[in-house]
């Protein structure tokens, strides 16, 4: 299953702490990279805002409990977290359309 997280900065002094943990956050990425179909910050005018990931789990739980292990979550630096879960069904990143199967009538 795929788990959206739409993490929001508290505040944009947030980028200060961002760059205080950065190469730790970096290498997080790096060790859990099975699990990461992307990441990325979420910017607003070059300002970085906040963090969006898809990562690729079991279940919610488990992508929640990979999510908590960053870096990032650990400094609190996020004011909000907003999880959905996903399905990559069109676009490049999934070699075009992959519609899921419907049952004739």
């Amino acid at each position: 299953m795929l788990v959206q997280f739409n993490c929001l900065d508290k505040h944009p002094s947030m980028q200060d702490v961002r760059m205080q943990h950065l190469a730790a956050h970096l290498a997080w990425v790096e060790e859990h990279m099975t699990h990461i179909c992307v990441a990325g910050p979420l910017k607003d005018n070059a300002k970085i805002i906040g963090s969006l990931y898809i990562i690729e789990a079991e279940d919610v739980k488990q992508a929640e409990s990979l999510l908590h292990s960053d870096p990032y979550y650990t400094a609190n630096i996020w004011a909000s977290i907003d999880i959905f879960e996903f399905n990559a069904y069109a676009g490049s990143w999934v070699g075009g359309k992959n519609w899921p199967t419907q049952a004739s009538n």
